[in-house]
């Protein structure tokens, strides 16, 4: 068996989710895949993996899969509240935030640009983000931030080293840092939100 179809598979299937082809909920089956694609279990069972790997599926108990995310709506509504509480987050810790912090956000975000592993970009993305809000002190509110930035996983499977999308956040990360530098409060919020206006077209 050639080790890289499993490969083509999944990302013949990331293709489907990506064009929502397979939307959020739908459910996967190896048996299905296996006659979709003339190949024994063993290469979609590989396939299934990078994609949970890559945050686009979830298990269910059946032993199948199925698409991860949300409904275009529910996203919307989630990045609307999570575009909320990070601005209040941000615009309370910017007094605060020491060198230290700033240079942990710079470190994390050169890990960010180099990183492959969609669930390791996840973290450092959560990690960056903390960074700058951690010095508005309120532990409720960086629980709620870090458990809505968690609900939609999918995205971190499109920013691939390298990708323009990876890119553009990349840009915008780094706008952030130096407004942040700086002291600039509206700066600040301003870059936030172009971020989450790219987010909205991903």
């Amino acid at each position: 068996m050639d080790p890289n179809f499993p490969g083509t598979i999944a990302g013949a299937i990331e293709a489907d989710i990506r064009r929502g082809r397979l939307p959020p909920g739908a459910v996967l089956r190896q048996d299905e895949l296996a006659a979709r694609f003339g190949v024994s279990r063993q290469p979609i069972r590989l396939a299934i993996e990078a994609l949970r790997s890559a945050g686009l599926v979830t298990p269910r108990r059946d032993r199948s899969v199925e698409v991860a995310g949300i409904s275009a709506q529910a996203r919307e509504e989630l990045l609307t509240l999570r575009q909320l509480v990070e601005r209040e987050a941000l615009l309370i810790a910017l007094p605060h935030l020491d060198r230290r912090s700033l240079l942990e956000a710079r470190h994390l975000q050169d890990r960010l640009e180099i990183e492959t592993d969609p669930r390791l970009l996840e973290e450092l993305d959560c990690a960056f983000h903390a960074t700058l809000y951690k010095a508005c002190g309120n532990a409720r509110l960086l629980k709620l931030i870090d458990d809505l930035r968690r609900e939609d996983r999918r995205p971190y499977a499109q920013q691939r080293a390298g990708s323009p999308a990876r890119k553009k956040w990349a840009r915008q990360h780094r706008q952030l840092l130096r407004r942040c530098a700086a002291g600039d409060a509206a700066g600040a919020v301003a870059a936030l939100d172009a971020h989450f206006t790219t987010m909205r077209g991903s």
